[in-house]
């Protein structure tokens, strides 16, 4: 069944207003996602987890202060307490790994690069996304698929740079900041090249893998680790991306047993992507069908939810960096229509 349409949110003015605006509009929802997952949390938990909070706060200040403002800004549209709204954005500091298992690509095209994924998490969270289109008092920023009172998932920015990431269950945890604000420092940069670099410099709380791809064409892969920091794939014409790590060095990182758990169908569904991919021209509409290919099911690119795993798309997307636009389907691209979404032209 085809799912309701993911509702696109216009926020202007500062970090800080913006977020008010998102925690007005949201409020309602985000009191209950709150309840839900931290609210509900052993006294001990719940307090140990604040803690957390509060320390990744002041390390998010000091690294991007302007997601700070913003933070505080949902914090209080949405009369929340700010560690809460922290956590919102970052599963780490409540539990090692996410329940959002992903396929995703990026690729090389004449064109400006594509950089798009199949969003899978369990089917509850399907109703908690919206597509937010950030503007400051003078010009558009960036668009970002969000969770309510949280900072985004994949997006792309004024200057044609798109990213899209997966889970990685790798062992060991650091403190840093969590990969949500790792999302917006990276939508801060011009470019692959500065975004590379910003990866490799940023302090990673947990396992987690990069695609990123601008409008010049150019596209980069990365597996990040809170004990070696980041790894960048070999350069290619594609890379394609699940939940199990492809690099020697995040490998031997891996947890085994703990991905079989969390992401049994991840070697699948890269195999199905593999496959599908080598069908499909280098377009828009070749990734299209990609990412609807329902092939090995329940453990496909386009992912049904099963009791091994509970998981299914709840959103796919696909950004053209060279034209500026994106398209998002609500649901599973196999039963749900792509909308194309024209960003404001700025480059």
């Amino acid at each position: 069944m085809q799912k309701a349409e993911i509702p696109v949110v216009i926020l202007t003015g500062t970090p800080h207003q913006r977020g008010v605006a998102h925690g007005i509009r949201f409020r309602d929802h985000i009191a209950r996602v709150l309840a839900h997952d931290v609210g509900a949390l052993p006294a001990a938990e719940r307090s140990a987890a604040g803690r957390r909070a509060v320390a990744a706060f002041d390390a998010i200040r000091e690294t991007s202060p302007e997601t700070a403002e913003e933070i505080e800004g949902i914090a209080e549209g949405a009369c929340q307490s700010v560690p809460d709204i922290v956590l919102r954005s970052g599963f780490e500091l409540l539990k090692p790994n996410s329940d959002s298992g992903c396929s995703a690509i990026a690729l090389k095209t004449k064109a400006g690069a594509i950089a798009a994924q199949n969003w899978d998490a369990p089917v509850h969270k399907h109703s908690e996304l919206a597509l937010f289109l950030h503007f400051s008092r003078s010009a558009f920023e960036f668009a970002v698929v969000a969770s309510f009172g949280g900072l985004g998932w994949a997006g792309m920015n004024s200057a044609g740079l798109a990213l899209v990431n997966n889970d990685l269950i790798l062992n060991g945890c650091a403190a840093g900041i969590p990969s949500q604000v790792v999302r917006r420092i990276v939508f801060a940069m011009a470019d692959v090249a500065s975004a590379a670099a910003a990866l490799a410099a940023l302090p990673h709380m947990g396992g987690r893998s990069y695609l990123i791809g601008d409008r010049r064409g150019e596209i980069a892969a990365a597996e990040v680790s809170a004990n070696g920091g980041a790894y960048f794939l070999p350069a290619a014409e594609a890379h394609l991306h699940t939940n199990n790590s492809l690099l020697p060095e995040t490998r031997r990182q891996e947890n085994q047993d703990a991905l079989r758990g969390i992401y049994p169908s991840s070697a699948a569904r890269l195999a199905a992507l593999q496959c599908a991919f080598t069908r499909e021209s280098l377009s828009v509409e070749g990734v299209k069908r990609v990412l609807c290919d329902e092939t090995g099911a329940p453990n496909a690119v386009c992912k049904t939810a099963s009791p091994e795993e509970p998981t299914e798309t709840a959103f796919s997307i696909i950004m053209d960096c060279g034209h500026g636009e994106i398209h998002l389907a609500s649901g599973r691209p196999s039963v749900s229509s792509y909308r194309r979404v024209l960003l404001p032209k700025v480059f």
